[in-house]
């Protein structure tokens, strides 16, 4: 399968833009966890990637629930987010793959139109 193949199955247009983001752990289902402060390595209606400097590859998995603050201008975006794949990228940084879980539509929107207009502006 060729990489233009791969990238037209996916549902939602991914920008690799960075924007401010706030996760915090749901395993125990309590809402008192600390926000940990990153930036995304990319974005789209459906997920983002981040890193995840706060914990050893051995204390997240996928199936993991987050609770998220994406900082998309003017306002944060709140979501709930599954970690569907665990990765180090090329410098060996510990790195997330999530998908919305719950995700208010209009944020979605949101996220989806930031994200075509970075991709106007950077193709």
């Amino acid at each position: 399968m060729s990489k233009r193949e791969e990238i037209q199955r996916r549902e939602n247009y991914r920008s690799k833009a960075s924007y401010p983001i706030w996760y915090r752990d749901l395993a125990d289902g309590s809402e008192e966890g600390e926000w940990i402060r990153t930036v995304s390595r990319d974005l789209s209606g459906g997920g983002a990637a981040f890193e995840m400097p706060d914990c050893p590859p051995a204390d997240r998995k996928p199936g993991d629930l987050l609770e998220i603050q994406l900082v998309v201008p003017p306002t944060p975006v709140f979501a709930i987010a599954e970690v569907v794949r665990i990765f180090e990228d090329n410098k060996g940084r510990l790195c997330a793959g999530v998908m919305f879980a719950s995700i208010n539509s209009r944020d979605r929107d949101r996220i989806v139109r930031a994200v075509l207009r970075e991709g106007v502006k950077n193709p």
